[in-house]
């Protein structure tokens, strides 16, 4: 059973990475992002396939959990991880959208201003 249970998530991670892939080169996926997309991939395509790696065995060690549970564990933190980063994204282009709108509502009103200013209400130019 863990067998098929490996075999899965392993292909699942090669489908997450070549979708990534695939993303980056249609420039639809900036790569400053899918560094943590590839990161996790491979780690859980590490992890899945060679259950003996290191750092699965030192985290069964630490937790005392069974090895599935641990990849999970894993593949949960690196996802926890990719889900705060981009909180962190979206909260400053949100910002940085309020700021652009702000700036864009004062230069219309700049703009309003100095149309009625230049323009007489005939509509022809001074």
């Amino acid at each position: 059973m863990l067998i098929k249970i490996q075999i899965i998530v392993g292909v699942l991670s090669m489908i997450l990475l070549l979708i990534t892939f695939e993303l980056i080169r249609k420039k639809r996926l900036r790569e400053e992002y899918a560094i943590l997309w590839l990161f996790t991939g491979i780690a859980v395509l590490v992890f899945s396939l060679w259950p003996e790696f290191l750092l699965s065995q030192f985290f069964v060690r630490i937790t005392g959990i069974f090895y599935l549970s641990a990849v999970v564990l894993i593949a949960f933190f690196f996802l926890l991880i990719i889900v705060f980063h981009f909180s962190v994204v979206i909260s400053k282009l949100t910002g940085q959208n309020k700021d652009l709108a702000q700036r864009y509502s004062l230069l219309e009103m700049e703009f309003k201003e100095l149309r009625r200013r230049c323009l007489p209400s005939d509509g022809t130019p001074l």
